[in-house]
C-alpha cells in the first residue's frame, strides 16, 4: 500500500514538471501574454489536485486512527482466538477489576468501615418478606422444589467431581452425552449437554467460577449491549434492549455457536423433549444469557433456565422479559445477585456517610496494642528522615467543624492547624473523623441524593475534629503543672488515634477511565425470583425448639428492585456456594411437608 502511494506520488511530481516545462516552452515560442496564462492554469490545476489528493490521504488516515482507538476501547464480541488476544484481554479485566475495588476504596472503609456498617445494619432478612413479596407454599411448591434440588445437585456434581462421576449420579451413559467441553478458558467455560431421559429435556450444564480462567471471565464485568428478540408463532412480536455484563455475554454466545447445531438436530429426532439450561453463579449468569440466545432460534424457542445465585449481569427491561422461562432461586443472604459495579458505588456511598472513623478512633484509645503500635510508628517516623514528608499544608480551623454545642461560634482567626501530607507507604498519619454536619454528610435514605467527589481540594471540608480534643486554643492556666501533664496525655493519645484512622481515610489518586465515561447500569438477577428467607422463630415457640432452630425458612417471590442494593451480612458469602443452597432447600422442604401434614391433621 505504501509502495503504491510512493508511485502515484512520484508519478504525479513528474507530471506536474512536464506541465510547467511545456507551458514554459509554449510560452517562449509564442512570446505573448496568452503562453504565461496558460501555464498558470496548468499549474493551478495540478497544484489543486495534488493538494485534493493530499487532504483525502489526511482523511482516511484520520478514520483509520479512530476506527483502531474504537476498537481497542470497545470489549470484545467473541471469545480470543489465541493466547495474544486472551493476554491482552486478561489484562484489561485485571485493570478494570484494580479500578473498581481497591482503586476507588480506601483501606479504612476495607478494612473497618464495611465490617462498622454492617454491624450497624443488621439482618436485613426481612426486608425479602416484605409486603410486596408473595409467600409461596403448599405441595406444588413443594414439588417443584423437589425437582430444583436434583438439578442444583446435579449441577454440583458437574461443576465439583469427575465427568464419569457426575454420570453416575444422573443415571446417564456415553449415548446420553451430546456435548462434553470440561476444559475452561478466558470466555469460554466448562460445560456439557445430556439428554435426561427421566423428563425428557435435554440439560445443558455450565459450570461457575472456579478455576483462573474463570474467574477472570467473571470479572470482565463491563457493560456491553445486549438485546432479546421476543419470537412467538414464528414471529417478531417485541425488541428488548438494554446492557449486560460483557464475560458472560461473551461466553453465551460462544456456547451457543456449538449448541444450537447440536440441540437443533436432537429436537429433530426427539420433538417431545425440552431444553433445559442450568447454572450456578456465574454459570448461572451466562446461562440465563444463553436461554434469551436459544428462544431466538425458532426450534429453541421454548427453551428454559433455572439459576442458582447468578450474577446480576443484565438491565431491568432485560431481566423482566424473562420472567416467563428464567427462574432464579437466591439463598438468604447471597450477596452475588445483588453484586454490581452500581450497587457497589452505593455501597461506598452508604460506607463513607457512616461514622465507622469516629468509632474506630475510640478503639485505639482504649486499645493498648493499638496505641503502642501507633506510638512506636511516630516514633520511627520523626527519627528517620525518609519516612516522613516534610511538605505540609496549613487549614484554617474556619474548614474545620466543632461538634460541640457551640460549633456555630467563629473561632479565632489565630487558631490553625497543621495537615501533614505523606507517602502513601507510610500508613500511619494524620487524621480526623468524616464530618457529620448536613452541608457535606451524604443522605441515603431521604428523598434527595447528594453526591461530593473526594479529591484534596475539598478533603478539609469533610473534616469535623473537635477543638477540645485539639486543644487548638492556648491554655489561661499555664501555671497549674499538673493540668498541664493531664491535657497533654489526653491531647496525644486522641492525636495518635486520629493520625492511625487519617491513614485509613485517605483517598487514593488512582486515574480511572470511568469517571469520564458515563454512569454504570444497575443490572439485576433476570426472570422470576424465589428467595429462600431466614427468620426468626415464632415466639410461642417452646423454648427447646428455639435452641434447636433459631430460624425458620420460609419461600417468596420477591420483586426485582430488592436487589439494587447490598445488604451486608457475615454469611453473605458462605451462603452463595452450592452446599449452602441444598441444605437451605433441604429444610425448606421439610418445613413445606410438615405443614401439608399438620393441615391434614387440623381436617
Amino acid at each position: 500500500m505504501g509502495a503504491n502511494k510512493g508511485m502515484a506520488t512520484a508519478a504525479g511530481t513528474a507530471v506536474l514538471l512536464y506541465l510547467v516545462l511545456s507551458g514554459r516552452l509554449c510560452g517562449d515560442a509564442a512570446g505573448g501574454d496568452g503562453g504565461a496564462a496558460l501555464e498558470d492554469q496548468l499549474i493551478s490545476s495540478a497544484v489543486s489536485t495534488a493538494a485534493e489528493a493530499r487532504r483525502r490521504r489526511k482523511e482516511e488516515a484520520r478514520a483509520r486512527r479512530a476506527s483502531r482507538a474504537t476498537k481497542r476501547r470497545r470489549w470484545p464480541e467473541r471469545a480470543p482466538d489465541g493466547w495474544g488476544e486472551a493476554a491482552a484481554l486478561a489484562a484489561r479485566t485485571v485493570r478494570l477489576t484494580w479500578a473498581e475495588t481497591l482503586g476507588k476504596w480506601a483501606l479504612g472503609e476495607l478494612a473497618f468501615g464495611i465490617k462498622y456498617y454492617m454491624r450497624q445494619q443488621g439482618n436485613l432478612q426481612h426486608e425479602y418478606a416484605g409486603s410486596d413479596s408473595v409467600l409461596l407454599n403448599g405441595p406444588e411448591v413443594r414439588q417443584e422444589l423437589i425437582s430444583l434440588l436434583r438439578y442444583l445437585k446435579q449441577c454440583m456434581y458437574f461443576s465439583k467431581k469427575p465427568y464419569n462421576v457426575f454420570l453416575e449420579y444422573g443415571g446417564y451413559s456415553q449415548n446420553d452425552v451430546l456435548i462434553k467441553k470440561s476444559k475452561a478458558r478466558l470466555l469460554k467455560p466448562a460445560f456439557t449437554i445430556v439428554r435426561d431421559r427421566s423428563s425428557k429435556c435435554f440439560l445443558l450444564f455450565i459450570r461457575g467460577a472456579i478455576s483462573v480462567k474463570e474467574r477472570l471471565t467473571a470479572a470482565t464485568g463491563a457493560e456491553v449491549p445486549f438485546h432479546h428478540v421476543v419470537v412467538q408463532e414464528g414471529r417478531v412480536s417485541n425488541l428488548v434492549l438494554g446492557y449486560a455484563h460483557c464475560g458472560m455475554v461473551v461466553a453465551a454466545r460462544w456456547i451457543a455457536k456449538q449448541a444450537i447445531p447440536c440441540l437443533s438436530k436432537a429436537i429433530e429426532e426427539f420433538p417431545e423433549y425440552e431444553v433445559k439450561i442450568i447454572g450456578h453463579s456465574m454459570g448461572a449468569g451466562i446461562a440465563t444469557i444463553l436461554t434469551y440466545i436459544l428462544r431466538e432460534n425458532e426450534k429453541l424457542s421454548s427453551s428454559t433456565c433455572i439459576a442458582f445465585g447468578p450474577a446480576a449481569c443484565m438491565t431491568w427491561d432485560l431481566a423482566e422479559s424473562g420472567k416467563d422461562f428464567v427462574t432464579t432461586i437466591v439463598n438468604r443472604n447471597d450477596v452475588v445477585p445483588s453484586l454490581g459495579i452500581a450497587s457497589a458505588a452505593k455501597l461506598r456511598i452508604e460506607v463513607m456517610s457512616s461514622s465507622w472513623a469516629h468509632d474506630l478512633r475510640k478503639q485505639i484509645q482504649q486499645t493498648r496494642f493499638l496505641g503502642f503500635v501507633n506510638r512506636s510508628v511516630s516514633f520511627i517516623r520523626s527519627h528517620v528522615p525518609f519516612v516522613s514528608d516534610p511538605r505540609s499544608k496549613v487549614v484554617d480551623v474556619d474548614m474545620l467543624q466543632s461538634e460541640s454545642p457551640e460549633a456555630g461560634s467563629k473561632p479565632s482567626a489565630d487558631t490553625h492547624a497543621v495537615v501533614k501530607k505523606r507517602p502513601a507507604l507510610v500508613c500511619w498519619s494524620c487524621v480526623a473523623a468524616p464530618k457529620q454536619s448536613k452541608e457535606s454528610s451524604i443522605q441515603i435514605q431521604g428523598t434527595e441524593v447528594q453526591t461530593e467527589k473526594y479529591t484534596e481540594a475539598t478533603a478539609a471540608e469533610l473534616v469535623s475534629i473537635h477543638l477540645g480534643e485539639l486543644n487548638l486554643q492556648e491554655s489561661d492556666n499555664q501555671d497549674n503543672n499538673r493540668e498541664e501533664k493531664g491535657s497533654a496525655l489526653t491531647e496525644t493519645d486522641e492525636e495518635e488515634a486520629m493520625e492511625l484512622v487519617e491513614s485509613l481515610t485517605d483517598e487514593k489518586q488512582v486515574p480511572s477511565s470511568s469517571t469520564s465515561a458515563q454512569e454504570p447500569h444497575q443490572l439485576y438477577a433476570p426472570g422470576k425470583i424465589l428467595h429462600m428467607v431466614g427468620l426468626p422463630a415464632a415466639e410461642e415457640a417452646t423454648t427447646s425448639q428455639q435452641g434447636a432452630q433459631e430460624e425458620v425458612v420460609a419461600l417468596y417471590e420477591t420483586p426485582r428492585h430488592l436487589y439494587s442494593k447490598i445488604r451486608l451480612a457475615r454469611s453473605m458469602i458462605g451462603e452463595h456456594y452450592m452446599p449452602k443452597y441444598i441444605k437451605t432447600m433441604e429444610q425448606l422442604i421439610d418445613k413445606l411437608a410438615e405443614d401439608i401434614d399438620d393441615q391434614l391433621d387440623s381436617l
